[in-house]
């Protein structure tokens, strides 16, 4: 097998991996989305289980169906394995009312189902948030400076320098600043596959 064949069918395999995973984010059956796009629910699947080679009509039938472009899809699927975000670009928003600034430091546009996110939590400052969707998401929480308290549920912890908490987010949480001096910390979210 030569390098174009090889580097053909990773973008076939790229293609039918970002279908299926636009199709899980809107929440589409495969019946749903051959009922929006024309294309029968066994060819859907096919192409999702790389059985078939999409043509370009048919993938644009698909993507009219996802409420996606084509050049979209493509953009989605091209090799972004070497993206760098420089630290001046990263989109930073700062909430008006209690100070709390967020970081975008994942690159955008990779497809990567993980997002990185650098916060400074301001002194006596708490931010709650309600619960997601059983099973979508989870999260890693890495403490930089200060100390930092996560409740979730019933349960809280307290988060220094280096310490680092794993939970789900499908309870009601909150974020916590309890002392004196600003906190630092980095958060990884993580979208989990959605189960066949």
């Amino acid at each position: 097998m030569n390098e174009t064949t090889t580097n053909a069918d990773d973008i076939e395999a790229r293609i039918a991996t970002r279908l299926k995973t636009r199709r899980e984010e809107l929440g589409l059956s495969l019946a749903d989305l051959a009922a929006r796009s024309g294309v029968s629910k066994a060819m859907i699947s096919r192409i999702e289980r790389r059985e078939a080679s999409p043509t370009a009509a048919l993938l644009g039938r698909l993507c009219a169906g996802l409420d996606i472009t084509l050049s979209g899809l493509m953009a989605a699927v091209e090799d972004k394995s070497l993206v760098l975000l420089p630290a001046g670009a990263q989109p930073l928003w700062r909430d008006p009312e209690t100070g709390f600034e967020r970081r975008a430091v994942t690159p955008a546009g990779t497809g990567s189902t993980v997002e990185i996110v650098q916060a400074e939590l301001p002194a006596g400052a708490r931010i709650a948030y309600p619960a997601l969707p059983q099973g979508a998401y989870d999260q890693h929480i890495l403490g930089v400076s200060g100390r930092l308290r996560f409740e979730s549920g019933s349960d809280s912890f307290a988060i220094g320098p280096g310490d680092c908490l794993h939970c789900a987010l499908d309870q009601p949480h909150a974020f916590a600043n309890q002392t004196d001096d600003p906190c630092r910390y980095l958060v990884i979210i993580a979208r989990r596959k959605t189960a066949r």
